[in-house]
Formats: C-alpha cells, sequence, structure tokens
C-alpha cells in the first residue's frame, strides 16, 4: 500500500463528484443566507445603520461587546439560539451527505450520481447518526479525561514551575487534544467505510473494527490524514490572509470577503471528501493486498486486526 496512491487517487473520485460537491454547497449556502439575512435586518432595524457593526467588526472590543449584550441581548438571544440549531442542523447534514459520497465510492446502479447521492444519503442517514453520535460521546470522554489529567499536573506545577515549563504544559496538552481527535476522527470514518460495505447496522461493531484497523495499519492511516490535512490549513492560512489584506471595514470589503468566503466553502467541502475518497481507496487497498477474497465481513469478524 502507497499513501501518496490513495492520496491521488481520493482527488481523482472527488473530482469525478465535483457536481454533487456542489449541491451539497449550495444547501449550505442557502441556509448560510438565511441566517445573514436575519442577522442583517435585526442590525440594520435596531442599530439604525451599519456602521456599529462595521466597528464591532473591525476591531472586537470586550467593554463594546458588553455594552452591546447589556443594551441589546434581548434582542440577540433568539439569533444566538438560531445559531445553535443552525448548527445541529448542520452536524445532521453532514452525517447525511457521508452516507451518499461513500455510497458513490463504492459504485450505484443508479445512472445518476445525483439521485445515487440522494438515495445513499437516505439509506444511511440513521446509521451515521448513530455513528457520529457514539463518537462524539466518546470525544467527550476523552477530551474530560485528557483534561482532567492535565489540569492536575498544571496546578501541582503552578506554584513552583516557570513560565516556560507551564507553557510546555500547555502545549503538550494542546497537542494530546489534536492527536485524539484526529485518531477517532479516522477511526469515524473507517467504520462508515465498512458500514458502507457491508450494508450493515451494526454500528459498534463496525467502530470496534475500524479502531482495529486504524491501530493495525497506524503507520499508514495517520500519515495519509495528515498529509490530507494539509491544503485545509493552506486554505484556512490563505483565507486568513487574504481578510487581513482585504479587511471587513465597509461595503466593498464585505462584499470581496463574500466571494472569498463562498470559494473557500467549497473547496473545503472538496478536501473533506477527498479525505473520505483517500481513506477508501486505503482501506480497499488493503483489502486487495489480502490472500483471502475480498469479502469485508472477513474483516468484521477477523479478530487478528
Amino acid at each position: 500500500m502507497n499513501i501518496f496512491k490513495s492520496y491521488l487517487e481520493g482527488f481523482k473520485k472527488t473530482s469525478v463528484i465535483t457536481r454533487v460537491v456542489t449541491i451539497v454547497y449550495g444547501v449550505t449556502l442557502l441556509l448560510g443566507l438565511i441566517l445573514a439575512f436575519t442577522f442583517n435586518s435585526m442590525m440594520t432595524k435596531n442599530l439604525g445603520g451599519r456602521f456599529a457593526l462595521y466597528d464591532l467588526l473591525h476591531d472586537f472590543n470586550f467593554t463594546i461587546y458588553y455594552d452591546f449584550m447589556n443594551h441589546y441581548g434581548d434582542m440577540v438571544k433568539p439569533l444566538l439560539s438560531a445559531m445553535v440549531w443552525f448548527g445541529f442542523f448542520y452536524f445532521f447534514f453532514t452525517v447525511f451527505f457521508s452516507g451518499g459520497i461513500l455510497k458513490l465510492f463504492e459504485g450505484s446502479s443508479i445512472r445518476s450520481k445525483s439521485q445515487a447521492f440522494f438515495a445513499g444519503s437516505a439509506k444511511f442517514f440513521f446509521r451515521f447518526l448513530r455513528l457520529g453520535i457514539y463518537i462524539l460521546i466518546f470525544q467527550v470522554i476523552v477530551f474530560a479525561i485528557i483534561a482532567v489529567g492535565f489540569s492536575s499536573i498544571f496546578n501541582r506545577s503552578l506554584p513552583v514551575s516557570t513560565e516556560p515549563k507551564l507553557f510546555t504544559i500547555l502545549v503538550v496538552w494542546a497537542a494530546a487534544h489534536v492527536i485524539f481527535f484526529i485518531f477517532i476522527s479516522i477511526v469515524s470514518d473507517y467504520a462508515k467505510i465498512l458500514l458502507v460495505k457491508e450494508d450493515s447496522k451494526k454500528v459498534w461493531r463496525a467502530i470496534w473494527s475500524a479502531f482495529k484497523f486504524t491501530v493495525k495499519k497506524l503507520y499508514l492511516t495517520f500519515p495519509l490524514y495528515i498529509i490530507l490535512l494539509i491544503v485545509p490549513v493552506l486554505l484556512f492560512g490563505g483565507y486568513f490572509f487574504i481578510e487581513g489584506f482585504v479587511g471587513m471595514t465597509n461595503t466593498p470589503g464585505i462584499l470581496i470577503m463574500f466571494f472569498v468566503q463562498q470559494i473557500f466553502i467549497w473547496t473545503r467541502l472538496f478536501t473533506k471528501v477527498w479525505i473520505l475518497g483517500s481513506e477508501h481507496d486505503l482501506f480497499f487497498s488493503y483489502l486487495v493486498i489480502r490472500s483471502k477474497p475480498i469479502i469485508t465481513q472477513e474483516i468484521l469478524l477477523d479478530e487478528s486486526l
């Protein structure tokens, strides 16, 4: 197996279904515009103009924010509630489209890619939703364990340690969270691949099999995921560079950044699908290398993984 081959194959697979990526982008754009217009209407109606908003966007000041919330908190709370619900919906939407994407990678008897995408999304939605909830709970548990452990170390070190040592503890604490988050994300992705390939409803078994596969092939699964993160990191860096250069202190700047944001969002969705495509190729490359027939049920039942 070659992680660079899987990296390129994932890009090729994603390039074939760019129309589906655009459909997903269109839905997220529609939701975002609904929320943005609601926010803009609220700000314009209650602030009598946009200049206060420009000042707040230009340079965040906690005093200004506190004063704003003190005077307009009751007005903003419904919007914040809507944003929370938007976050929940986005989670469900992400779960929904993952099944359709992986079904396209598996192949479908439906000739239209769009129809095959929605059919696969609907079929695997509840299985992936259970998987997403289990993974989220597990992430919270791991986060709490790491936080409690490092908080204990930090509190014991606080009276006697120097600032560089305390900073090192915080860096290690943050790194531990990132590493475990990446590992859990990898396990989640391979569990999705297994559920689609086997058309299985046994989510816990898929998680356990994905965990064993990830650990056994850690020298492949982890580096591949890290390499796949390079493009998203560069995208974030490029976006913040452009934002710093253009600024969002006036109408032209906001319009320019709006179009930049849309390009960024579409590309970010593309990279998400790219990650799944590369992991899908790596997983099936492993199946091809095995001497046994390509029957993934053997993987689900094979305790040697």
